[in-house]
């Protein structure tokens, strides 16, 4: 693995992420990020088989934030995550566009917890265990071909701490155990503030 073209990947990790996460298919990621890295081909394919740790790493971008201090759990049918699906609902930078009343938010939670329920979907709260505050939320879905599409909402007032690259880190192992040779694609906005 070439370090230079990892290092490169890492500089630019957010545009990186949004390049995968926005491609049709692997060819077109391979496209893009060969293009932004201004690399062949083959090293844009060692980019992409390369560990999410490896060109993220571990805490050089938030010192602050540590594995020792962050957890995903599942998502559970209770009054705390319950409340944070609906911050999440409420939020207008998230997928709902803050636009989902009380009773689809219900609705959503309660179909989002019978396909956990039937194991074809993994939602996780994302929680910073140094302070026990719940920070986030991310959804795990296998899609209609069999992919795991991911999403991934941290509460606004806990952005830019770190949360959101834990999660995508730690869920990443979550699903892909339990989804196993599935492609595993990342769906949330990752560029500005959202």
């Amino acid at each position: 693995m070439s370090s230079n073209v990892i290092e490169a990947a890492s500089g630019k990790r957010r545009e990186v992420l949004a390049a995968i996460s926005s491609a049709k298919d692997a060819d077109d990621a391979v496209e893009t990020i060969a293009g932004l890295l201004a690399v062949s081909a083959d090293q844009a394919r060692e980019v992409l088989r390369a560990p999410l740790e490896t060109f993220i790493g571990h805490d050089a971008a938030h010192p602050g934030t540590d594995s020792r201090g962050f957890a995903l759990l599942p998502f559970r049918d209770s009054e705390d995550h319950r409340a944070l699906f609906h911050a999440r609902s409420s939020d207008t930078s998230s997928a709902t566009a803050g636009e989902w009343d009380e009773e689809r938010t219900e609705q959503e939670r309660s179909e989002g917890l019978k396909r956990v329920e039937a194991e074809s979907a993994m939602w996780f709260v994302a929680v910073d265990t140094a302070r026990d505050a719940l920070v986030g939320l991310v959804f795990g879905e296998q899609t209609g071909d069999g992919d795991v599409d991911v999403a991934i909402w941290i509460r606004p007032e806990e952005r830019k701490k770190g949360f959101g690259m834990e999660s995508l880190k730690e869920c990443r192992r979550e699903l892909a155990a339990f989804f196993p040779g599935k492609h595993v694609i990342v769906r949330a906005p990752l560029t500005g503030d959202k």
